[in-house]
């Protein structure tokens, strides 16, 4: 099997809104512009080898298999007879998802964090996506307090990429899938129902611009989408007033490639139907080019919180390890083992891990308490 990256694309240009896109024409702009962009994709990036490559020790296990590892030989031999098969279901559905008080392995995951508790198989491949996070940059905001890591060379070839969450997951099966596609969890951040918008502001040239200002916010309007529910351009967006789903930091454009400083990001986020939630990512950085079509292409990466990182698990509760069969207590372990953010200064144990996620986002007027601040190919 060939190398693969998984990187979300969008759909088509609305037609009826093209010539107003792109009245600007395909040069540079003369003075200093803000465009809008609207995210349609912030999802987890996932690289896939060959299996005997980077997982060579086998696939993490399912709550079925890390259950039947806890038995002695001759009991795990009995269970897995046809006969005792309602036992068998039975005894790892219930005895071992949940624990003392009611608490199941997926909502209180970090009670279940013991000594015992069967780890995952975290990929032994130098090869992952993402982005190098530690590197150091001007300015205090750009230091991040790590811990001691493995890094690995992008499937481009770039060095020193930061990715322990991918270290983590590379070989559960919920992300890794089988055959030629992929897991489900590898799509598990859609943004088409949480919408949030981009602005790039003063803008003197796509080509190379020492410092322009980026702006990630949440948006209160719902992103317009075709008949096949995937967001179009040209959309009017509104940037939310609330402090903390919005951050500016500062970003340069080198060559075509827009690169912005770290900064935190919070996103309001649900997971399986529940409310309330939030998407964050530490030390966010983007790398991403404007193509043809007037949208942003390229990568994001950060550091979340481990809880935060298995929050859809922790939302799921027990049906996440019963139906998908994770053991997100074995996950959750895993990862806190891997953290390679936030180091806390007192215990000197990071919090977090290293993330690449896939960036794509459409052109978008986006409106600021009723005023228009960004627009599609800065075409105010």
């Amino acid at each position: 099997m060939s190398k693969k990256t998984i990187l979300a694309r969008g759909g088509a240009v609305a037609g009826s809104l093209a010539a107003l896109i792109f009245s600007t024409g395909a040069g540079e702009p003369q003075a200093k512009a803000d465009f809008g962009f609207v995210i349609t994709d912030l999802g987890v990036l996932f690289h896939k080898g060959e299996d005997s490559r980077d997982c060579p020790e086998g696939r993490s296990p399912s709550v079925l298999e890390a259950f039947l590892a806890t038995q002695p030989p001759a009991e795990r031999s009995r269970l897995v007879r046809p006969e005792n098969a309602q036992e068998l279901e039975r005894r790892y559905k219930t005895d071992y998802v949940f624990g003392p008080a009611g608490k199941d392995i997926c909502t209180d995951a970090e009670a279940f964090d013991t000594p015992d508790r069967i780890l995952q198989k975290p990929t032994q491949s130098k090869i992952g996506p993402g982005l190098d996070l530690d590197a150091g940059q001007a300015g205090a905001s750009a230091r991040v307090a790590t811990c001691p890591h493995q890094e690995f060379v992008s499937p481009t070839g770039e060095p020193g990429v930061d990715n322990q969450f991918y270290r983590a997951v590379a070989c559960n099966t919920a992300w890794r899938g089988r055959g030629e596609g992929f897991g489900d969890a590898v799509g598990e951040l859609h943004w088409t129902e949480f919408p949030a918008v981009i602005l790039v502001r003063g803008v003197e040239s796509w080509r190379n611009d020492p410092e322009v200002e980026v702006v990630i916010a949440a948006s209160t309007s719902r992103a317009p989408v075709d008949a096949t529910r995937n967001i179009v351009d040209g959309g009017s967006l509104t940037m939310t007033a609330d402090p903390r789903y919005r951050s500016v930091v500062k970003g340069r454009i080198a060559d075509g490639v827009l690169t912005t400083d770290p900064t935190n990001l919070v996103l309001p986020r649900h997971w399986v139907g529940a409310s309330g939630g939030e998407f964050i990512l530490n030390h966010a950085r983007i790398r991403a080019r404007l193509t043809a079509e007037g949208a942003l292409k390229g990568e994001a990466g950060g550091y979340r919180p481990i809880d935060n990182a298995i929050a859809f698990m922790r939302v799921g509760g027990p049906g996440v390890a019963e139906t998908a069969g994770l053991e997100c207590a074995s996950i959750r372990k895993t990862m806190r083992m891997l953290a390679d953010g936030d180091r806390n200064p007192k215990t000197g144990q990071c919090t977090s891990l290293s993330i690449g996620l896939s960036l794509a986002a459409k052109a978008a007027f986006v409106f600021d308490r009723g005023v228009l601040v960004g627009a599609p190919r800065g075409a105010m």
